[in-house]
């Protein structure tokens, strides 16, 4: 059964990327870019500019470029099936953690998930589906070793496999500390007979997933712990207005969608607030009592800490400091996704203890199951996926940048300066036939700096082209503007109602310009 639901996971997802064109975003053309070099014969352990963020995806999906080819298509296939692995594997947490029923419920809930799990789930973002499945497998194998109905050498294994994936998950991203924190306390609390037998296995495992971090750092000063344990902010003086943001902005997103995607009314969205965290407390009271095997107690132990764990390590993390920009953009949402390893258990758990509490209550059990699959399906028929797999940060993405590659084919130009939300994009679309560059945010705003040869190859070209994003009918720019203060000859070009292309005539230094080439959107 939970084979069938994954399946049909996987078609839900498919409809969604076919109905979107398979469009993607400047950080997902980025990890297509890192493809690229990999089949070019470079070994990257991390994503450049972020020595935290491991490379697995792009080396998951070379194989699939070096089959089909590099296109949009086969840059989404792996996160692709990621999800139907985050399916399948919610469905043996939620077996694991209770029993059969609530595993079939689980990975049913966990197919036909909110909108924004779904979009955010199958994004080509480097970590984001791997941690979620890797967090799972996690949970998983700490439950068989914190089972004590199973045999030892069972549980011994289970140790062993613990430290491995844990070691490749501590490589991926930090986020699977959500995951980490609950597991070592319940370890600690009731799985101490195993750890002593077996310690150095699990140690020896865990540093065999993680080799590729230690060997990077070895080589580079501590990179990644420099960064990660750099001021991230005033997180203790930012700490209550960030929980704010966690209850009041990423819950009701987190079980719906973006709210300017406009999917759910307030009423919905808060019916399904009510039953997914419902099931959360659920996973409280269960960890001490309910009408389930009291050999898995210890298992549903550890998901109730996951639920508990989740704000404090979330606020002192210090990246939640990032959800109160100015902007008012989505900037932590994808952090905090990884609740959605115990939000279907506990939706799932509550429908079935209702009706193990009182028969009666199977109807509404039932109302209250297939409400949110319903209202979670509403939000995929009504969700624009143009729109939704837009950047977050870059929302005015143009559909296609065919009528600008063909403009800059036509005029022979190969270096473009370009808005960051485009440049990648424009790259992989080009396979780097046309490099492309955004000054501004390396220069101005100090931005990440993803492949630093690019920029210095644009800045000796002979010919370039500045590229903006605009809105349909928007004229006398400051991006224009400031051409003409210049006093370099050039052309200015429309090549599409969103897209600007300025062309000089001579030398210019994008330093003159200033904010003029300064983010619009």
């Amino acid at each position: 059964m939970i084979l069938l639901l994954i399946l049909a996971g996987l078609a839900l997802r498919l409809a969604l990327l076919i109905h979107a064109g398979w469009r993607y975003d400047y950080d997902e053309g980025m990890v297509g870019l890192q493809v690229l070099h990999i089949l070019d014969g470079a070994r990257p352990v991390f994503h450049p500019g972020q020595p935290y963020l491991a490379a697995l995806e792009s080396y998951l999906i070379a194989p699939v470029f070096w089959l089909f080819g590099a296109n949009a298509v086969t840059l989404k296939l792996i996160p692709w099936l990621l999800s139907g692995v985050y399916v399948g594997t919610t469905g043996w947490l939620g077996w694991r953690a209770f029993d059969r029923q609530v595993g079939v419920l689980s990975a049913l809930l966990a197919a036909f998930a909110p909108a924004y799990l779904l979009v955010i789930g199958i994004k080509t973002w480097g970590a984001t589906a791997e941690t979620l499945v890797l967090g799972n497998l996690s949970l998983i194998c700490a439950s068989y070793v914190l089972d004590g109905t199973q045999p030892l050498c069972t549980r011994q294994r289970a140790a062993v496999a613990l430290g491995f994936v844990s070691g490749v998950a501590f490589w991926v991203s930090w986020l699977i500390a959500f995951f980490a924190a609950p597991i070592l306390l319940v370890l600690l609390w009731h799985g101490r007979d195993v750890l002593r037998r077996r310690w150095w296995a699990m140690a020896l495992a865990f540093l065999a997933g993680s080799a590729p971090l230690w060997g990077y750092n070895l080589a580079h000063d501590f990179a990644t712990f420099r960064h990660l344990f750099s001021d991230q902010g005033d997180t203790w003086g930012n700490a209550w207005a960030v929980l704010d943001h966690l209850n009041y902005d990423l819950a009701p997103r987190l079980v719906s969608g973006d709210p300017a995607w406009q999917l759910l009314s307030w009423d919905a969205i808060w019916w399904l607030q009510i039953v997914y965290e419902g099931g959360l407390i659920g996973l409280l009271i269960w960890a001490r009592r309910g009408p389930w095997q009291a050999a898995r107690r210890t298992t549903r132990v550890m998901l109730a800490l996951f639920a508990l764990c989740l704000p404090p390590v979330y606020v002192l993390s210090g990246y939640g400091n990032h959800a109160l920009n100015e902007f008012g953009f989505d900037a932590t949402g994808r952090y905090v996704l990884m609740v959605h390893a115990v939000l279907p258990v506990g939706a799932a758990a509550l429908c079935v203890g209702l009706v193990r509490w009182r028969a009666w209550l199977k109807y509404p059990a039932a109302a209250i199951l297939s409400s949110v699959i319903s209202l979670n399906l509403l939000g995929a028929v009504r969700l624009n996926p143009t729109q939704g797999f837009v950047s977050p940060y870059y929302t005015r993405q143009p559909p296609t940048l065919d009528p600008l590659i063909d403009f800059l084919d036509e005029q022979g130009i190969r270096h473009v300066w370009a808005d960051v939300g485009v440049a990648h994009v424009l790259m992989f679309e080009t396979q780097e036939r046309i490099l492309a560059a955004d000054w501004y945010d390396i220069y101005g705003a100090k931005g990440i700096v993803r492949f630093p040869d690019v920029p210095l190859q644009i800045q000796a070209a002979e010919r370039v082209a500045f590229v903006e994003v605009i809105l349909p009918g928007q004229a006398n720019t400051r991006f224009e503007q400031a051409f003409r203060a210049s006093g370099v000859p050039h052309a200015v070009v429309r090549v599409a109602p969103d897209l600007l292309v300025i062309v000089p005539f001579a030398p210019i230094d994008p330093a003159v310009l200033g904010d003029g080439l300064g983010y619009q959107f």
